[in-house]
């Protein structure tokens, strides 16, 4: 197994990795050059997770150092605190189900609480749930729809129980397959944070909520197989019972359909890659909306780009961008921030949106206040922005640049 920190260079037996076609397909590294300082080289980036190599070599990417508390679970159900579309949480993870288990103790504690955190959250939108027709065969006491007669000879007639009719029919019930798998992936999710939860507030939170969807589902059964599970199809007209259906089946098979497999607790994972950028981007959003509401724009398009964040209340407008890169609490921004920021700053339908509604070309340029945001670990703030207009939060200004300013918002830490 070959292990990395994010931004460290692949090394091996004391000496660089050259060009290697083994290594060009892989998520968690790529061939780069990252600043002019640097050889070129096989480097992590910001992303963290276990993958394959080949078939006997594996690859795991941890944190950066300083970074190695934090709170995984906190940020993920921060995430969902936010209006994001459902689709847009699962561009942060991929997971790789086809392939074995790779041995990575340092991630055990990431992987499955990303995916719970992320179907609990779908199921938790689902506002009622979808009926359909569901086909019955009982012996019952009175007749309901039609009588299998052959079977009713062979059951009732022919053994004397003359007060029983055996009947098919059909009901119009939530009792359906799709309802069925959500609810079973629900309590394989009970299941493993009971198992793993450790009375940590996030935990609590979480347990909370499976509970809470737990009682939307108390009138389904939660009776399903591999080949029923194997048979059902998303639907398009129903966004939420797609993506929660796509994550059950994920779930139920990591723990290859045994609520007894989720208690036991090994050293090895289901290879993954998460991206700590966009995952901090994400949870950056969910305190901004908390915040500040709609005041808060997610990625507004512009000529130039797609700023993380525009901001626009009656007496400040600002402009935000998300870099998940620690060294900035010391450290001077990298140039290429500030050309992009700049570039946001003069961006016309940007600015329009901002309120600036009759600018042109020609017309002079706003001073648009650029906010950089950083993390840190290890502050007990949970989220800065909460009850604090944001313009009193720039009081770090970055020297000889006009209008400039940098926010630390600290990622929760165990």
């Amino acid at each position: 197994m070959i292990q990395l920190q994010e931004h460290e260079q692949l090394i091996l037996n004391g000496a660089p990795i050259g060009y290697d076609d083994r290594y060009n397909n892989l998520e968690l590294i790529q061939w780069a050059k990252p600043t002019d300082n640097n050889p070129w080289g096989y480097y992590a980036s910001f992303k963290i997770g276990a993958e394959w190599v080949d078939q006997r070599e594996s690859l795991v990417v941890t944190t950066k150092r300083g970074m190695e508390n934090i709170d995984f679970l906190s940020m993920f159900m921060t995430c969902f605190t936010s209006d994001l579309a459902l689709d847009s949480f699962s561009e942060i993870y991929k997971i790789d189900l086809d392939r074995p288990q790779i041995e990575a103790p340092s991630l055990n504690s990431i992987v499955s609480p990303l995916i719970i955190v992320h179907f609990i959250s779908i199921v938790n939108r689902i506002k009622s749930l979808k009926k359909g027709y569901v086909h019955y065969q009982e012996n019952l006491k009175k007749v309901k729809g039609h009588i299998k007669s052959l079977k009713n000879e062979r059951l009732n007639i022919a053994t004397k129980r003359y007060e029983r009719i055996f009947c098919e029919y059909d009901e119009y019930s939530i009792d359906i397959p799709e309802n069925r798998i959500i609810k079973k992936a629900i309590l394989f999710s009970r299941a493993l944070i009971t198992n793993i939860s450790d009375n940590r507030q996030s935990y609590l939170r979480l347990q909370s909520l499976i509970a809470k969807v737990l009682r939307k589902f108390e009138n389904v059964s939660d009776c399903v197989d591999e080949k029923s599970v194997r048979q059902i199809r998303s639907h398009k007209l129903f966004n939420e019972y797609s993506e929660a259906i796509r994550l059950a089946k994920t779930i139920l098979k990591q723990y290859d359909y045994s609520i007894n497999k989720v208690a036991f607790s090994n050293n090895k994972i289901t290879p993954f890659v998460l991206d700590m950028s966009l995952l901090y981007e994400h949870y950056v959003y969910g305190l901004l909306h908390e915040a500040y509401k709609d005041k808060i724009v997610y990625q507004f398009k512009g000529k130039t780009g797609y700023p993380d964040f525009l901001f626009k209340s009656k007496d400040f407008k600002a402009i935000l961008d998300t870099k998940y890169i620690p060294k900035y609490e010391k450290g001077s921004l990298d140039i290429y921030v500030i050309r992009q920021l700049s570039g946001y700053s003069r961006d016309l339908p940007i600015l329009k949106h901002l309120g600036y509604e009759n600018i042109e070309e020609n017309s002079s340029t706003p001073s648009v206040p650029c906010i950089i945001i950083y993390p840190e670990e290890g502050s007990s703030i949970y989220n800065p922005f909460k009850n604090v207009p944001l313009s009193s939060l720039c009081t770090t200004y970055l020297q000889r640049l006009s209008m400039f300013y940098k926010i630390s918002v600290p990622v929760p830490t165990l």
